[in-house]
């Protein structure tokens, strides 16, 4: 939603634009531009698509691409575009999910782009050490967001949602932006090539 994004930004009086990270060319544009007219020092990646949920035989070739080429092609792109931008030390944060973590049914495009986050994270990490760039993987569960609001007023699925959270209900969005903050904060010089996993214990099942 290219309007929202120019409202928020223009909200929060910060420098905004929305572009389609399927287009390598817009990805490094924006981010030499912004390193230019603001100055960089980090990266949150969090662009990412879920449109089936189906078993695997009944995932179109053409759906798969899709997810990959946002979920895990983007975030490369985005990642070598900040690498090649970056003026001295920077941190990187890719935004994956619980399903980085687990397997995911009805959803192996999905969790197959999430899961290859995590080897991308630490594959970079691993590069850039010597130049003091951190990449770090966040793996939020279910948040209550806009997104998950007609499973959370669901009578059965909400329910059976938060019977597999150990917690017993879903991050909100402040708890996930604060880890967010933690892991871009440049104090945290020694936190490179982890996974911070905020779901309220899913994965420690």
């Amino acid at each position: 939603d290219p309007d929202r994004v120019a409202r928020t930004a223009s909200e929060l009086g910060a420098w905004g634009r929305a572009l389609d990270v399927r287009h390598p060319e817009a990805v490094a544009e924006t981010v030499e531009r912004f390193a230019k007219e603001v100055g960089l020092y980090g990266l949150v990646y969090n662009a990412g698509v879920s449109p089936v949920f189906a078993r695997a035989e009944r995932i179109g070739l053409e759906v798969w691409q899709e997810v990959l080429a946002v979920n895990l092609t983007g975030a490369f792109v985005a990642c070598k575009a900040f690498a090649g931008s970056v003026q001295g030390p920077g941190s990187i944060v890719l935004v994956g999910s619980v399903l980085s973590l687990r397997g995911g049914a009805r959803l192996a495009a999905y969790t197959a782009s999430k899961a290859g986050l995590w080897g991308l994270t630490r594959a970079l990490a691993l590069d850039w050490a010597d130049r003091g760039i951190r990449v770090n993987l966040l793996a939020p569960g279910w948040t209550e967001t806009e997104m998950t609001q007609g499973l959370r007023e669901h009578p059965r699925i909400g329910q059976d949602l938060l019977k597999e959270i150990p917690l017993r209900r879903m991050a909100k969005p402040e708890e996930v932006a604060r880890t967010v903050t933690f892991l871009l904060d440049p104090e945290n010089t020694y936190l490179t090539g982890g996974v911070y996993a905020v779901d309220g214990g899913v994965s420690a099942r």
